[in-house]
């Protein structure tokens, strides 16, 4: 079952594109493990948000995935709102499912194994400045 678009719960999380998912890394199919959870690294966070539905941990894993995900974009938000400063991303309209951010965030991480060892939430915040960069008028948060 496909999650409610952002836009109708959450304005302003997005992290997503509309480029289908790639493989998953190698690395990222080792085995998840509690380590997995509280490595705290944009490749750590890829694996989860990639887990197999056929994995022990998918259920864990994916929820996991989703909180990090909503609350670094929260936060981001409501830090850029406060400072006054302009937001690292913008949403399009209409605004990616959840599923769908998942899913590429998982194909960002592969395809740039070089930001693995980030923080998660700073390879999240990476991921969408540079799927969604704030231009033009028509960008929203």
């Amino acid at each position: 079952m496909a999650l409610p678009r952002f836009g109708s719960f959450l304005p302003m999380a997005a992290f997503a594109v509309a480029l289908g998912a790639a493989p998953i890394a190698s690395a990222q199919r080792s085995a998840i493990t509690g380590e997995t959870f509280t490595a705290g690294t944009t490749g750590a966070l890829a694996r989860l948000c990639g887990a197999s539905s056929q994995e022990a941990a998918y259920a864990a894993a994916v929820h996991f995935c989703h909180g990090v995900m909503v609350g670094t974009g929260q936060t981001s938000d409501a830090m850029h709102k406060r400072q006054g400063t302009r937001p690292s991303f913008c949403l399009p309209t209409p605004s990616p499912t959840l599923d769908e951010v998942t899913a590429n965030f998982v194909a960002w991480s592969a395809a740039n194994p070089q930001f693995d060892g980030l923080r998660a939430a700073d390879g999240l915040l990476r991921f969408a400045a540079a799927q969604y960069p704030c231009t033009g008028r028509a960008a929203r948060r």
